[in-house]
């Protein structure tokens, strides 16, 4: 009887220890479960990096293990490998578009996730880590909306006596008048110069337009045509001081440089 007693004892305490254990299974994987990567993160905060360009976003696909980003001119995509906490980034490529401006934010993303070797998320934000720093920091984005979408409108404009261009460029296509005589032209953009021109708007920080000075004066006495750029985002009208055209200040010369060569093209 004895020995009967001290079997169900044990029996018990194994069914006790049993129970504990799977309960402990199910809240590690309900616990894995909350931290998935897939999804779209917006960058908050680079390594070397102090101001980044709007939009810089990471987007992971578990089902693919695909990892594809932007940070203000290329778009780049690449594979990944998690185990448990580790993560491993490989084959990372990007189209080939240069952009003064974002080009130090791109290499310093690609070059962060390269070197990337463990990754955490709370709080719906996502940190990749190596050995010695936090490289990258990216809140989960609920908007599955697509930069490309947003709705903007750029217009450039030159006058002088003998000069006359206007420019607008909105979503997917730009009209241009290079005289007063003539008629103004329209067309459509390809892929390609949508992606471009995207590119090159986000790397400027529309906010700050009005305040960049001209680096040449001589619109003021006929010597140059006198440009102006003006940028409708969101909902938003910045605009530039007056600059010579063909000298614009360096933080939108990309962008004015870009719809310049466009209306060169048929």
């Amino acid at each position: 009887m004895k020995f009967i007693t001290i079997l169900l004892t044990v029996f018990t305490l194994n069914s006790c220890g049993n129970s504990k254990a799977t309960s402990n299974m199910q809240d590690n994987t309900d616990a894995k479960q909350t931290e998935t990567l897939s999804g779209r993160y917006l960058v908050s905060s680079l390594v070397a990096i102090d101001e980044l360009p709007s939009d810089t976003y990471l987007s992971f696909d578990e089902t693919t293990n695909r990892v594809s980003g932007y940070a203000g001119c290329n778009r780049f995509s690449g594979n990944y490998t998690v185990d448990g906490n580790n993560i491993a980034f490989t084959n990372i490529i990007a189209t080939r578009m240069y952009c003064k401006e974002t080009m130090p934010a791109e290499q310093n993303l690609i070059s962060a996730l390269e070197n990337a070797n463990t990754f955490s998320i709370a709080n719906s934000v996502l940190t990749l880590n190596n050995a010695k720093d936090t490289l990258v920091q990216a809140a989960k984005s609920e908007s599955t909306k697509e930069a490309q979408k947003e709705e903007y409108t750029i217009e450039y404009t030159a006058v002088t006596r003998g000069t006359f261009i206007n420019i607008v460029v909105k979503n997917d296509s730009i009209t241009y008048q290079k005289d007063r005589r003539t008629k103004a032209e329209t067309r459509t953009f390809n892929a390609e110069e949508k992606d471009a021109i995207y590119a090159k708007l986000n790397a400027v920080n529309a906010k700050e337009l009005p305040n960049l000075e001209a680096p040449s004066k001589a619109h003021q006495y006929d010597g140059a045509a006198g440009a102006i750029l003006t940028i409708v985002k969101n909902g938003q009208t910045y605009r530039s001081q007056t600059f010579d055209h063909g000298q614009p200040n360096t933080k939108i010369e990309d962008l004015v440089s870009t719809i310049l060569s466009m209306t060169e093209k048929q």
